[in-house]
């Protein structure tokens, strides 16, 4: 009854469409922005699972392998291991060794968005001075 009285008129009919045309536009924004922000979350997944990070810094030279199941371990090469969790956003990966004695733990975030296999790139960290980090594809053979 309401749907028909609302296209009785050219007026009614009108405002049917134009309030159909609006909803379709908010409904394809939403969707579209929904893809993008999965799209983000699935390009740097794809960096970090099943891969590693090698770290270089004045000190020494470590890997980080992250396991496809939220995992990773890290052997640095003077034979120190770590282990903990790994998760993504839409542009890092956020990793959080453990066990650990903060509550809650501690957790690091790399910005990997934009990031490729064999690249490497140096940032300065006030604790270890330049730090060079490389993507690697895979996991590469422990030292």
């Amino acid at each position: 009854m309401y749907v028909k009285l609302m296209t009785g008129s050219k007026f009614g009919k009108f405002k049917l469409c134009t309030t159909l045309s609006l909803l379709t536009f908010v409904t394809m924004f939403v969707c579209i922005n929904t893809y993008a922000a999965d799209s983000d979350i699935d390009e740097v997944h794809k960096l970090v699972s099943g891969n590693s990070l090698r770290i270089v810094n004045y000190a020494a030279e470590s890997i980080i392998y992250f396991d496809s199941d939220g995992s990773f371990s890290h052997l640095a090469v003077q034979g120190e291991t770590s282990q903990g969790k790994w998760r993504t956003t839409k542009d890092s990966m956020c990793a959080t060794v453990l066990p650990q004695p903060h509550n809650p733990p501690k957790e690091f975030c790399l910005y990997l968005k934009g990031r490729k296999f064999g690249e490497t790139w140096s940032e300065i960290d006030e604790h270890n001075g330049e730090v060079k980090r490389t993507l690697l594809n895979g996991h590469p053979p422990q030292k």
